[in-house]
């Protein structure tokens, strides 16, 4: 006799949003899926609960749009049968990848709020299927929406699975809670293993059998049930619901077999799991995704929508005090952080982009998901252009700008080189529709206009200089030594005082903070020295120096040049969960192969190395090393054109490190998490996806590398396809900046020929402290929007909010939903109690709350003296507070 009494389904149409169909076309279709969905719901109600059809709505955002065309009684009929339990509703928008942050996350849980309200059911499950992780913060997230019940259905093709599965366990949050987890099997093998297309009781049986002899063999199954997936193949994505299925399934349970096949829905897991609570062991740690290495297959929308994202902090800060710029504005905003998700999305292109990637289908794909990017970043540009010109008080026309606007949209402080464009002080007229031409979030520092010294602006802040105030700063010639600005007083507004020195001699350049030496003949970078802590940077001793180009290929001389060699895929071995990955796949690397170019630019503020190459796989490479006098931080900057290549090949820019007995940070949707000691087991540490950096230290020394354009870096060495269960600490750690490659075999895009620029910043310290890297990340992220000012008479400053916290975070900054009063997201980065203290200069606070993720208030805070907001926050928490100031 089987231990196994029951053979749950759980029958749902796998969303991605691309991939089977165009994008467009997709989407219509899971909008009538729905509908087919009710009709089998209908034609079953009336069955023995075993066999009534069940459908799970896996995502919310195709529901969320069927519902905009739904009709009354199309409504009443879905309202009646999630009541009823034959419909299910997931907590999930849609299948996400790790590029998305805290406060994209919180948004894209927002629906559950009005699901709920709608059809007055508790939504407490979420689903992900196909995706092989989620960033650890989800699961407080998740437990901060209600939602008490995960379940994920991943697919190892060029991934993997933590743990032996199926099986359940507590994934515990940062902050130290639990949430029930389902490590369930890949999506779709009921109808696979059972053969369903068949319509054969015998013939699901002989599959069943076989799939459960390999549940009985494992002792620790604690269950006396099996819980597996059905789709409609053979569309495994966005398929339809089965026709055929509960007549099937309503066939077995009338032939007295052994095992009871019976719909559920993911309520019904939960009910059946958490019976069995007490005896699921617990995990924490981040669940690293193995699938994000295809996000460097598309560098330059990637790029862009990460850009994109630092714009609506800005748009939503100025919104929260300011209002709403137009009418049609609402409606923009959505639209835009729609196109965001829609790019976040873990779908890029049509399932033969890489075997057949100039066909006409696979251009059609690619071309609406670089719409996501260049749509979400144009309306984003729209709302921040609108809400600048409302705080400059620009008028729609005028002549002669008498001054500039400044705003760090940020939490952090941040010191700026003030670089004015000679287009802002263009004689003549000047109309407001010119000026938002410049979508601001895409420009990156100036280096050709007017400089005139370095500001610091503190968090959340604006300021207005009329141009009479501002002083020009000589420019350094090629014998000069770089000086910086100098400025009076403690005013945190004004320009830095004390001058720093920038030192240019052949073959060095030196900063107050470090020293750069190289070989003006072969372009070699030689040592940087953290001249603070008498430290040298590098690993002097290693092949690779400063961020050297490195192309990866497949070794032709031993393996044939496909992206077999590095991951075989076998159908029936994924399905039982066995890696396919070739861990010893053998590849060739090759660096620069001429020297075109070596010489230092000078600014008033900065010195920058620029180097040219020859290299294989790219033309005009270029290379900015920038050193200022004002900010301890490298800036590095790479340029090139990519050749059209459509065989397996990645892109690195190498950094050898010099240190030992190392440890690694990186930070995943605004947390920070240790590599391997934070991570669940059999998770991807090949290569990691950064939300801003990535950290390696030692006793003694730090290296921090800031990623704002390309989020992809691999720790230690070379690792990708080896599949590490833990990576190699040895000495001298590689710390590798990987902004493109074509490996993944399917959905993403073969080639992406053309210009590609990316930006990274280095920094070093003598003590890992999260506190402190969590700033500058920050500051590095984060950029300073400058626009004219028309009327602009006398200097003026402002700040919108000030946190006072040694440790609390603020992420994010958003009117409220409801329309009254704002939000405010804070994050305790230690793992001990933090106090934080809230206040907005020149603001009275009327009412304060504390609120869930979904904005709904939990219990009033009180405040001190109306203008001050006490908050107390628990070890790695979350605080989300709802505050209503005086207008």
């Amino acid at each position: 006799m089987s231990k196994i009494k029951d053979v749950l389904v759980l029958h749902h149409s796998h969303l991605d949003i691309g991939y089977t169909h165009a994008q467009p076309i997709l989407l219509e279709l899971q909008k009538r899926y729905i509908d087919q969905a009710l009709q089998l719901c209908e034609s079953t109600e009336d069955w023995a609960e075993e066999n009534k059809f069940r459908w799970t709505c896996e995502s919310s955002y195709p529901v969320l749009r069927w519902l905009e065309d739904a009709t009354d009684k199309q409504m009443k009929q879905f309202g009646r049968y999630l009541q009823s339990g034959q419909i299910s509703l997931s907590a999930s928008f849609m299948h996400t990848t790790p590029l998305v942050t805290a406060e994209q996350t919180i948004r894209m849980l927002q629906p559950i709020k009005e699901l709920r309200s709608r059809f007055g059911i508790d939504i407490k499950t979420a689903i992900h299927h196909d995706v092989n992780g989620q960033p650890w913060p989800y699961s407080q997230l998740l437990l901060d929406a209600g939602v008490e019940f995960f379940i994920m259905g991943i697919n190892i093709h060029m991934g993997a699975v933590p743990f032996k599965r199926p099986n359940a366990f507590h994934w515990k949050a940062p902050d130290h809670r639990k949430l029930l987890t389902f490590n369930g099997e890949h999506y779709s093998l009921f109808s696979q293993i059972c053969n369903v297309n068949a319509k054969n009781t015998d013939s699901m049986a002989e599959g069943l059998a076989q799939y459960l002899q390999k549940i009985e063999d494992n002792p620790a199954y604690p269950f006396d049930f099996v819980y597996l997936t059905a789709t409609n193949l053979p569309l495994y994505d966005n398929n339809p619901p089965d026709q055929d299925l509960a007549d099937l399934i309503k066939q077995w349970n009338s032939e007295s077999r052994e095992q009871r096949i019976s719909f559920v829905t993911p309520e019904m897991l939960y009910a059946r799991v958490r019976k069995h609570t007490e005896q699921l062991p617990t995990y924490a740690g981040d669940w690293t995704d193995y699938w994000n290495f295809g996000s460097g297959s598309a560098a330059k929308e990637t790029k862009l929508n990460r850009r994109t994202k630092q714009g609506m902090k800005a748009v939503e800060l100025l919104e929260s005090f300011q209002g709403k710029a137009d009418g049609r504005y609402s409606e923009i905003k959505r639209q835009a952080w729609e196109q965001i998700h829609l790019y976040d999305e873990h779908t890029w292109g049509a399932f033969n982009a890489i075997a057949d990637p100039d066909h006409l289908n696979v251009d059609i794909q690619w071309a609406h998901k670089a719409h996501y990017a260049y749509q979400g970043n144009s309306l984003t540009g729209y709302l921040l252009g609108s809400q600048l010109e409302q705080l400059s008080e620009n008028p729609l026309q005028g002549d002669n700008p008498e001054g500039i606007m400044l705003l760090n949209y940020s939490s952090v402080p941040i010191k700026h080189d003030l670089q004015v464009p000679l287009s802002f002080r263009k004689p003549g007229r000047h109309l407001a529709a010119d000026r938002m031409r410049q979508v601001l979030m895409n420009n990156d520092r100036f280096t050709t206009e007017e400089s005139y010294g370095v500001i610091e602006l503190p968090p959340f802040s604006w300021r207005k200089i009329p141009y009479n105030k501002l002083e020009k700063v000589k420019q350094a010639s090629n014998l000069e030594v770089i000086a910086g600005a100098k400025e009076k007083g403690n005013d945190p507004f004004s320009t830095m005082n004390r001058v720093f020195e920038i030192k240019v001699s052949n073959g060095r350049i030196e900063s107050p903070y470090h020293r750069l030496d190289f070989d003006p003949v072969t372009g070699r970078i030689l040592s940087l020295y953290d001249k603070q802590r008498g430290w040298e940077t590098l690993d002097l001793t290693s092949p690779w120096t400063l961020f050297q180009y490195v192309q990866e290929t497949i070794d032709t001389t031993v393996s044939e040049n496909s992206r077999q060699t590095i991951f075989s895929r076998d159908v029936e071995k994924g399905n039982n969960s066995i890696s396919c990955w070739n861990n010893d796949w053998p590849a060739a690397r090759q660096t620069y192969s001429r020297l075109l170019d070596c010489f230092v630019e000078r600014g008033a503020n900065d010195a920058t190395l620029v180097l040219r190459w020859d290299a294989p796989g790219v033309d005009h490479l270029e290379q900015r090393f920038t050193l200022f006098n004002y900010r301890p931080e490298i800036e590095i900057k790479v340029s090139y054109m990519k050749q059209d290549i459509t065989t397996p090949e990645g892109t690195y820019f190498a950094i050898p490190l010099n240190l030992v007995d190392w440890r690694c940070f990186y930070d995943t949707a605004g947390q920070l998490v240790e590599l391997d000691e934070q991570q669940l087991p059999g998770v991807c540490r090949d290569f990691v996806t950064v939300d801003k950096s990535v950290s390696l230290f030692d006793e003694d020394h730090g290296v921090t590398l800031v990623c704002p354009d390309a989020p992809l870096v691999q720790v230690g060495d070379f690792n990708f396809g080896r599949e590490h269960k833990q990576i190699d600490k040895s000495a001298n750690p590689l710390l590798l900046a990987w902004p493109m490659n074509n490996y993944w075999e399917t959905n993403f895009r073969a080639r992406q020929p053309g210009f590609n620029s990316f930006t990274y910043l280095l920094s070093t310290y003598r003590t890992f402290e999260p506190t402190a890297i969590t700033e500058a990340s920050t500051q590095a992220v984060s950029q300073i929007y400058i626009t004219p000012v028309m009327d602009c008479k006398k200097e003026e400053a402002g700040r919108f909010i000030n946190l006072e916290s040694e440790h609390v975070h603020i992420f994010d900054v958003k009117p409220a939903e409801a329309g009254r009063g704002i939000i405010i997201r804070l994050n305790n980065v230690k793992d001990d109690n933090s106090e934080a203290q809230l206040s907005f200069p020149g603001r009275l606070i009327v009412e304060a709350y504390e609120s869930n993720i979904l904005e709904e208030q939990l219990n009033s805070l009180a405040t001190q003296d109306v203008n001050t907001l006490h908050i107390s926050l628990g070890p790695k928490q979350i605080k989300h507070v709802l505050i209503i100031l005086e207008k």
